[in-house]
């Protein structure tokens, strides 16, 4: 197998019955060796034409499927970022926050301590069935990314030089997606079904267009687009390229692939070529949590055991080097008697630490008492919170419900719970976090749960 092929990832997107896949070499410079595009049924035998071997899979996810929203969120830490979204994501589509997915990219931070990011929300069922659907081939990894993100990258690939706000556009032979980019980031999109094969399709996506571009403006997210970019790979008509300039509100502007991205008629992989490009940032990653906590496990175990492969082979190899040089076995015993003698010591030392080690583990790991658990609490606790409820259960867990004037103060004491040694054993989760008026004005209404490790 040539070195291409060994360093390959697959780029791959379902469209109703049919699905395509983009073969890239991931060296130095990404390059594309092999497109397709195919039904469904035929799959695993499209995958093993293009040479696959457990390659990774990154899959291309329309927006169709997803709920993108700007927010702004209270704190700068990647952490209390994820807390936060998972709460949020509800409010945006109807479902419990256990049943959903999130994905976000930070926008930008400011001086007052807001992260300003977009994000992403699916159904954890969409999510589940592309990865069900893909993992039959057993690949090394999978990744799930929105396709609007592939347009940003190719966008910002092929115009270096402008960071502006515009409406970028992808044309296929089913579907239209329109994106809106800023300052080289995605931050508004939009779906519409397609049918080219009908008469005057172009007067309905040029209708589409005007309106998405007028949904934006309402959203007032960022500044207004200053043009509308078609990326386009020779699959539109000259024509439909002249009514657009003529009826849409923005100026047109056509953006050609490279002329060596050859496609068939009326197809487009844009979003496949733009995640193909370079990598995306992990929290973009749609992947379900306990998939993403796995992957690292095993990446990590793997890594292990590499290293202690490594430390066998050298020992190994110094025995043996060591073993040779000795002219016979009396002298050779004689000098492992000697360096045993030397180590004695230093070994008896040891012995002794590692006592001591196992005697403060033993006291760290035995369970806190009340009086441990309400002065910690006394200790760690944000002066802006005030705690009205407190359930300790020695075996099993600890409840805190209370109250703030300020969302982020709640994450900020879950982040000291799961810092304090006193609670090193316990998992720590936001159950809820409601603001609601008062008298005295808002406040939130918070309970945090702690339960006793496995």
């Amino acid at each position: 197998m040539s070195s291409k092929s060994k360093n390959a990832i697959f780029i791959c997107q379902i469209n109703e019955d049919i699905f395509k896949v983009a073969k890239v070499y991931n060296g130095q410079k990404r390059e594309f060796t092999d497109l397709a595009i195919e039904p469904v049924e035929k799959l695993n035998l499209t995958f093993q034409k293009l040479g696959f071997n457990h390659h990774p899979i990154t899959i291309c996810l329309s927006s169709k499927y997803a709920t993108s929203r700007c927010l702004k969120i209270p704190t700068h830490s990647r952490e209390e970022i994820e807390r936060i979204v998972s709460l949020q994501a509800p409010r945006y589509l109807p479902f419990p926050a256990n049943e959903l997915i999130t994905g976000y990219q930070i926008l930008s931070t400011d001086k007052e301590g807001n992260t300003h990011i977009n994000l992403t929300i699916v159904h954890k069922d969409i999510i589940e069935r592309q990865f069900k659907f893909f993992s039959a081939l057993k690949p090394a990894k999978i990744k799930i990314f929105l396709s609007p993100y592939g347009l940003a990258n190719l966008y910002n690939f092929l115009n270096l030089q402008d960071s502006g706000s515009v409406m970028v556009i992808d044309i296929d032979s089913q579907q239209a997606e329109f994106a809106v980019i800023s300052d080289k980031k995605f931050l508004f999109s939009h779906y519409f079904k397609l049918d080219r094969n009908q008469p005057n399709w172009e007067n309905a996506l040029i209708f589409e267009i005007n309106k998405t571009h007028d949904a934006y403006l309402k959203e007032a997210i960022a500044e207004p687009a200053g043009k509308i970019v078609i990326l386009d790979a020779g699959n539109i008509g000259q024509g439909f390229t002249e009514t657009l300039k003529k009826q849409a509100t923005l100026p047109v502007e056509i953006l050609s692939y490279p002329q060596k991205i050859k496609v068939l008629e009326n197809i487009s992989f844009t979003a496949l070529f733009g995640l193909g490009l370079a990598d995306l940032e992990e929290s973009l990653n749609l992947m379900p949590l306990a998939i993403k906590e796995e992957a690292k496990n095993l990446t990590y175990s793997k890594e292990r055991n590499s290293i202690i492969l490594l430390v066998c082979g050298i020992i190994f190899i110094l025995s043996v080097s060591l073993a040779k040089s000795l002219t016979n076995k009396s002298t050779y015993l004689e000098r492992l008697k000697a360096e045993l003698n030397k180590i004695s010591p230093q070994a008896q030392s040891l012995e002794e630490i590692e006592k001591r080690f196992q005697l403060l583990e033993t006291r760290i790991q035995k369970k806190p008492s009340s009086v441990d658990v309400l002065y910690e609490l006394h200790q760690i606790s944000p002066n802006s919170v005030h705690l009205v409820n407190l359930i300790y259960e020695e075996d099993e867990q600890l409840i805190l419900r209370g109250s703030t004037q300020e969302l982020s103060s709640v994450f900020q004491f879950a982040t000291q719970l799961e810092k304090s040694v006193v609670f090193k054993n316990f998992n720590v989760k936001v159950r809820y976090a409601t603001k609601k008026q008062t008298q005295k004005g808002e406040i939130v209404d918070f309970e945090i749960t702690c339960h006793q490790k496995k």
